[in-house]
């Protein structure tokens, strides 16, 4: 017989066949209007868990003391699915995948922060959450588990047709006409993936060790060009020429629709009428280049101050081999003398400090590079009032140059160069230009190109990595390629002052006469 009570929250509680050890029993709940729950006390994490009772319709027991024969048979099904559960070391409560991929990302948007090195950025959860939206897209397809999939159901191979659907799912190309998305992409999703089963679902005790999805990992092709777009030496001549000669002065040798405006005619000698080498120029920054004594725009000037800044930046990051994100962080409290060199060379030469927080890997580090003449033209410009104000900062605002000003700079400067075209999707709200070799040409090309550059020279693996924070092992496998042609001059160096460690002559017998 039930035991009753007529105040409290247990009513009419009665203990479970075999349950007793658990402390396992039903009982009407005084909280919920009476209805019939059971109790159940997991023993092995000494957790208590309380269940509504309720028919597969969703029909509940008789919320009085004459539904507890009913109550104890549901109470029964379900006792025996909480041990199975518990015998093989799972939890009590399940978890569904899109649960799991909620909690996940809750967790990730706790750990956004502006600090350096101290959680991430808006843009990595950014990242983040559309990896998890693609996963949850996949498990939604048509033949998928299903977002409401309990995680310790799911079969061990249920991602392997994850690449296979991504790529079906994508029609776009790159500008090399390469399929996309590309291995490095889907290994980042697939890396956002174990992260998540072994954060959420693993550590959180839903699913065992054993229970663990098996991830795959896409093939990383070796040409991995994509990543590594360089500048070659006619291209950077190209471009800086068209850089410093027009575009930093406002203006441009194409016209409104991207033709070439040609060149002035020759009007003497005995080539009168010809084309000559002078070509024929247009003003795009309005208000600059204007007579003398007529007003000039505050605007167009400090735009014009912007591109020469832009144009120093990039022969910063061309002859110091630095990262574009630490270039943009850089003050002028970070430049300092080489002492060490002489006054003439020092008018050169310049140290630079690159602080850990303004590093990819969170080093710190200090580089050389003969950048000394264009920190004077950028004081010039900029006119720093303390040592703590960023090399390039807004002439307006007084702020760092916003990243749409760094984009659109670089995309000019390849047009006018002559080395790419403005897309058909191009617009003054988000420029978009096609580059001809079809390259994928970023202000980190600049970095790449001085490393390949550098390598070309002959400086010593080694100082190229230690003077641009990179390890020996990247260059090897995506900068060097040994040549054992070219390589005997190099490999001789020294060989004269060891010339009796090295020769022959110790393979001689003094006691035999080798003539």
């Amino acid at each position: 017989m039930p035991r009753s009570s007529s105040t409290g929250r247990v009513l009419n509680r009665v203990d479970l066949q075999g349950g007793k050890r658990n402390n396992a029993y039903v009982f009407r709940d005084g909280q919920r209007g009476g209805k019939w729950c059971l109790y159940f006390l997991n023993r092995e994490t000494n957790q208590r868990h309380r269940f509504v009772l309720k028919h597969s319709n969703g029909s509940f027991p008789d919320p009085t003391a004459d539904g507890v024969d009913d109550a104890l048979e549901l109470a029964q099904e379900k006792y025996i699915d909480l041990r199975t559960r518990t015998e093989r070391g799972e939890v009590v409560n399940v978890l569904t995948i899109a649960e799991m991929i909620q909690r996940f990302l809750d967790r990730e948007e706790k750990r956004i922060s502006s600090r350096p090195h101290e959680g991430i950025t808006e843009a990595r959860f950014r990242l983040i959450r559309n990896q998890c939206k693609h996963f949850l897209d996949y498990c939604r397809r048509s033949g998928g588990p299903g977002s409401s999939k309990q995680v310790h159901l799911l079969r061990r191979t249920a991602l392997d047709a994850y690449q296979h659907w991504r790529e079906e799912n994508n029609s776009a190309l790159d500008k090399a006409g390469r399929k996309l998305p590309r291995p490095t992409t889907l290994n980042g999703e697939f890396s956002t993936i174990r992260r998540m089963f072994k954060e959420i679902a693993l550590t959180q005790g839903y699913i065992t060790r054993e229970q663990l999805p098996e991830i795959p990992t896409a093939k990383v092709p070796k040409d991995q060009s994509f990543r590594r777009s360089a500048l070659t030496s006619q291209e950077w001549v190209q471009l800086e020429k068209a850089a410093r000669l027009y575009w930093t002065q406002g203006n441009s040798r194409y016209d409104d629709q991207g033709k070439p405006l040609g060149f002035h005619p020759l009007k003497r000698g005995p080539n009168k009428g010809k084309d000559s080498k002078r070509p024929i120029t247009r003003n795009n920054l309005y208000g600059v280049n204007q007579a003398k004594g007529t007003r000039q725009s505050d605007r167009a000037r400090q735009q014009k101050d912007h591109r020469m800044m832009l144009y120093l930046a990039m022969r910063m990051s061309m002859e110091s081999g630095i990262r574009i994100g630490s270039l943009r962080q850089m003050r002028w409290s970070h430049i300092a003398e080489n002492r060490t060199l002489s006054v003439e060379e020092r008018k050169i030469w310049c140290l630079v400090e690159v602080p850990a927080e303004n590093t990819k890997t969170g080093r710190w580090y200090e580089l050389s590079a003969p950048i000394a003449v264009h920190l004077e033209r950028l004081r010039s410009i900029t006119k720093p009032k303390k040592k703590s104000d960023l090399l390039f900062c807004n002439q307006r605002t007084g702020k760092a140059l916003s990243s749409r000003i760094w984009r659109d700079g670089l995309l000019e400067m390849l047009v006018e160069s002559g080395l790419a075209t403005w897309s058909a999707e191009d617009s003054n709200n988000c420029r978009k230009a096609e580059v001809h070799t079809g390259k994928t040409l970023t202000w980190y090309s600049f970095r790449h190109t001085w490393i390949t550059l550098a390598l070309e020279r002959g400086v010593p693996i080694a100082t190229v990595c230690n003077n641009c924070d990179t390890s020996i092992q990247y260059i090897q496998e995506h900068y060097f390629h040994y040549d054992a042609k070219r390589a005997t001059e190099a490999l001789s160096t020294g060989r004269k002052r060891l010339k009796g460690a090295l020769g022959n002559d110790w393979m001689r017998d003094p006691y035999i006469d080798d003539n």
